[in-house]
């Protein structure tokens, strides 16, 4: 829309051309007529050349900061005239604008009110002006123009703070011819993604979960035939790690203990170690609110999965992992060593958590855990899906782990022994 200031400049001048000089007023009418179409072409020839790209790492570590390139492109020498746009980023990252405040909450329709309805669109009307003109903590602003260069890169620093597939993109972009008369809305909206990795956290042996979970691993050991591996001379090969407080000491090995000055622990249990399963169950808990407390929770169950499997490894406990992949499939994982945890984290985030509808097609337990009972398990869930319910159901020993402070948390019941995991990475049993 042509402003009215620019209409008024060219009544004036036709003013000029009748009343006073005629040859001046033809000249200013002139100029008023022709530069706007002038500066009209030139911002259609620059739309028409003119490409948006970001660039985005494949994978970062959480914590770190990386860079995202914005690429402005143009194919014509003649210059660009001037290109507004929004930068955004998704609750991954730290705020880009930390001075910004949050957008106000959108306005409620009362019908009892009187002219309630009328009142509702013209509040409405005013809260999306104010949207568009506000600045938010997830955006950063530019305005571009390019002279006779061909291509132009702005670097913007991110800082990543939850692990999980992290997304920017661009919107609102909108080209402006040099006089600002026309206005033109760029409909592409850029995107790009990066997967942020966890940190897998360090936990230590003395974890109250892990001990009962060694515990239970020996009781079902002692109440079954474990076979002992065997060495090139048919005798009996155990491995050993060190003594750890809650360690059974039917499993300490007083010869080589006192060889050493120090406990050791034979870890001879073939048959008990492949019954620990670990369950990561990636439906997202709408009851939580904002993404950025679904972000810290969700982090919070993918990281303690992680360590508290790697600590398995650690001391000789080869494990199952089951998560929903992209496709929304149980996957297994089978674990021998701490190494591969972080090579099997990347493909894990690239599932993630998701809602509900999204994992629909998703039977609620693996099928390979659904038909055993002699499990010693391990299930991480949000409580949002069946997971957590159909795990209890199991003549198995259960543990389910949930985030502190979880909406309609469940206490320990029978066989099922409920953890809370805080932003530490210690596990604390709820009480029941």
């Amino acid at each position: 829309m042509i402003p009215v200031g620019y209409l008024a400049a060219i009544g004036i001048a036709l003013m000029f051309t009748l009343y006073l000089d005629g040859g001046i007023g033809v000249m200013m009418l002139a100029f008023l007529l022709v530069m706007p179409l002038l500066s009209l072409s030139l911002t259609l020839i620059g739309k028409r050349g003119m490409e948006i790209r970001i660039q985005l790492p494949d994978e970062c570590s959480k914590g770190k900061q990386i860079e995202a390139s914005l690429t402005l492109t143009k194919k014509t020498p003649l210059p660009m005239p001037f290109l507004r746009l929004r930068f955004y980023a998704d609750a991954h990252f730290a705020p880009l604008n930390a001075s910004a405040a949050e957008l106000p909450e959108p306005p409620m329709c009362d019908p009892n009110a009187f002219l309630g309805e009328l009142r509702y669109h013209h509040a409405l009307r005013l809260y999306e002006k104010h949207c568009a003109v506000q600045h938010t903590p997830d955006m950063l602003p530019f305005c571009f123009t390019m002279g006779l260069q061909r291509e132009y890169t702005c670097k913007i620093l991110l800082d990543t703070r939850y692990c999980g597939s992290g997304e920017v993109w661009i919107s609102h972009g909108e080209l402006t011819d040099f006089l600002r008369l026309f206005r033109f809305r760029l409909h592409k909206e850029p995107r790009a993604s990066v997967l942020i990795l966890p940190m897998i956290p360090s936990i230590q042996p003395d974890n109250r979960l892990f001990q009962s979970v060694a515990n239970e691993a020996v009781t079902a050991d002692e109440e079954s035939e474990a076979t002992p591996v065997f060495s090139a001379s048919a005798t009996p090969g155990y491995e050993h790690r060190d003594y750890f407080p809650g360690d059974s000491l039917k499993r300490v090995n007083w010869k080589l203990s006192s060889k050493r000055h120090r406990l050791m622990v034979r870890k001879d249990e073939p048959a008990a170690l492949a019954k620990l399963t670990v369950i990561l169950d990636f439906h997202r808990n709408p009851s939580w609110g904002s993404m950025k407390k679904c972000l810290a929770a969700e982090q919070l169950l993918i990281e303690g999965a992680l360590g508290m499997l790697s600590l398995c490894l650690r001391q000789g406990y080869p494990c199952v992992l089951y998560y929903q992949d992209e496709n929304a499939a149980w996957t297994q994982f089978s674990a021998d060593m701490p190494e591969q945890v972080a090579t099997e984290s990347v493909r894990l985030l690239r599932g993630g958590f998701r809602s509900g509808y999204a994992l629909a097609q998703s039977p609620a337990l693996p099928p390979a855990v659904a038909m055993q009972n002699d499990l010693i398990l391990m299930c991480f869930s949000t409580g949002a899906g069946d997971s957590a319910d159909a795990v209890e159901q199991l003549n198995a020993v259960v543990h389910l782990v949930h985030p502190v402070d979880m909406p309609g948390g469940r206490a320990s019941t029978g066989t099922t022994t409920v953890w809370q995991i805080n932003e530490e990475h210690r596990l604390i049993p709820l009480q029941s």
